[in-house]
């Protein structure tokens, strides 16, 4: 659950610190990436949150020591809809994922290798409350995975197969162990996407191979000295627009104006006609913790100058309040809808 999603992170966290458990649990963890904290852009030792939603309680997502979703509760009419549970082994990924809801419970559960890498996943269902969600009692596996290492212990290919035997997608890796490419397969085992990424693990291109109920996209993707998305480049199969994203970033890191370059692809705008080019530029005034308080939108049509201001076609605003932790603790949207939260800390 993104809790703040308005508020974009600064950079790609890539610090290496070394924690230990005396449970088992994460006793071999390295920190490499975001926990779940950072991605829920919360700080401080939060323990849990819980969510309101004008005013009725909403859900309750609960956080170990190491940043990490342990227990996520969703309600609704103050009654609890469905909750899921974690447990992690000594690397820090997710081995056991149990649910239940009004219609079944059951647990995913995955098995690892020497190195810390999924080698198998399979559903346990352990009760079905509604015969009508297709779901019956018993085990069955879901995903097999082959890992190729080198000499060194280090991952260079990687498969991931459904349980028909059939490749769902195949990963390649460079010596400091990033993706360097992704290969994904449609489930009667034909190439769906191709996607490349830079040596620090960035996506650099994707290709969506043509099928009959897919367009064929190309996506070219630029990142500035942060690490964070400059420009994105939409092309079709003949190397015509589809459209270009560009974000502008304030010295702290976040977005405060998007220009979007589009092509017009069909008659649903008076006036304009297929392969027409229009821009679309979007403002984002923000407060200090980089909360965007105001949302404003213009949108310029062919022969119109982007260097003139014109009147807004669209503004939102928002609200925000802070806990002595600079988490927030209320919003209040443009539509009206308010959330509060309840932080609990270690």
């Amino acid at each position: 659950m993104k809790y703040n999603y308005l508020l974009l992170p600064i950079s790609f966290i890539m610090s290496f610190v070394l924690l230990c458990s005396c449970n088992g649990e994460f006793s071999k963890y390295q920190k490499k990436e975001k926990n779940d904290l950072e991605k829920d852009h919360l700080v401080g030792n939060v323990k849990s949150v819980t969510r309101y939603f004008n005013g009725e309680l909403a859900d309750i997502c609960s956080y170990n020591k190491y940043g990490f979703i342990t227990e996520y509760i969703d309600y609704s009419d103050g009654e609890i809809v469905e909750r899921r549970s974690y447990t992690y082994n000594e690397y820090g990924k997710i081995a056991r994922e149990e649910t239940k809801n009004k219609k079944w419970r059951k647990a995913d559960v995955t098995k690892f290798d020497d190195y810390g890498n999924a080698i198998e996943k399979s559903e346990e269902v352990f009760e079905v409350f509604d015969t009508n969600s297709g779901m019956s009692v018993g085990k069955k596996l879901e995903y097999t995975y082959e890992n190729n290492y080198d000499k060194m212990g280090g991952l260079i290919n990687r498969k991931c197969f459904r349980r028909n035997g059939t490749c769902q997608f195949e990963m390649e890796y460079n010596q400091d162990g990033h993706v360097s490419k992704k290969t994904e397969y449609d489930e009667d085992g034909s190439v769906f996407m191709y996607t490349e990424y830079s040596y620090i693990g960035n996506i650099l291109s994707e290709e969506k191979i043509k099928k009959p109920k897919y367009h064929l996209m190309y996506s070219i993707f630029n990142y500035n000295q942060n690490g964070q998305i400059e420009k994105w480049t939409q092309l079709y199969e003949d190397g015509s627009l589809h459209e270009i994203r560009e974000n502008v970033f304030d010295h702290n890191g976040y977005v405060i104006k998007e220009i979007c370059t589009w092509t017009v692809s069909g008659s649903w705008i008076t006036g304009l006609k297929p392969g027409d080019i229009c821009h679309t530029i979007t403002l984002y005034d923000r407060d200090a913790h980089g909360s965007m308080l105001k949302e404003t939108k213009m949108t310029y049509y062919p022969n119109e100058d982007m260097s003139v201001p014109k009147e807004a076609e669209e503004t939102k605003s928002f609200q925000f309040e802070y806990d002595n932790q600079s988490n927030i603790i209320y919003e209040k949207h443009y539509d009206g809808n308010e959330y509060k939260y309840e932080i609990k800390y270690y």
